[in-house]
């Protein structure tokens, strides 16, 4: 059988995110994810270079996907929330990855920029298309003296609320936790179309 380079990155991208989901950049070891991925380490290495770099493809990924999950032709702002809550409820490892990240304060974020400014320019165009330019917040809050809402706030406050339930923290495998996915997607909708009202 050739070797498949292409088949060997999948694997070893799809060890690593299961490695740094479950024990950080400083906690993951190079020998686990060559053993899951079937590889060497000299061949991870090859691929990859060091392990900071690996937890950079990983992350990117992580985030491209996001940006696919945002990238359809929405048809309304509440769609696209949902589409970010089923992406995220789809994949729990990324917001892992995204934690590991921020608490161990190691990764590189220049090297992350290029991906995420484009799920934020993606993102961004679908509100501005959807809402209009003139984001603004309601009559109330305006004759309070408060800015009107950047296409940017409105897309921060989507994801808030589109990514509230994998902020909580996991219940003990003895109490698993059994989420309604379907009543939190609703909510989802509604409070984003009560955010927007």
């Amino acid at each position: 059988m050739a070797y498949d380079a292409d088949e060997t990155r999948r694997r070893i991208l799809a060890a690593a995110t299961a490695e740094f989901a479950e024990h950080g950049l400083a906690g993951a070891r190079v020998d686990r994810i060559a053993a899951a991925a079937a590889c060497s380490k000299e061949r991870l290495y090859a691929h990859y270079g060091d392990k900071e770099s690996l937890f950079t493809a990983v992350l990117n990924a992580s985030f491209a996907h996001l940006g696919q999950a945002a990238s359809a032709d929405f048809a309304s702002v509440e769609d696209f929330a949902v589409a970010v809550f089923d992406h995220l409820v789809d994949n729990p490892a990324n917001q892992r990855l995204l934690a590991w990240a921020r608490l161990e304060q190691r990764h590189d974020w220049a090297a992350s920029f290029g991906v995420l400014e484009s799920v934020r320019a993606t993102s961004v165009g679908h509100l501005e298309r959807l809402v209009g330019a003139s984001l603004a917040v309601d009559a109330t809050a305006a004759s309070a003296g408060a800015p009107p809402w950047s296409p940017d706030d409105l897309f921060a406050l989507v994801l808030a609320i589109a990514s509230a339930w994998v902020q909580l923290p996991g219940l003990p495998d003895d109490q698993p936790r059994t989420p309604d996915v379907d009543a939190q997607r609703a909510i989802v909708r509604v409070a984003v179309g009560r955010l927007l009202g």
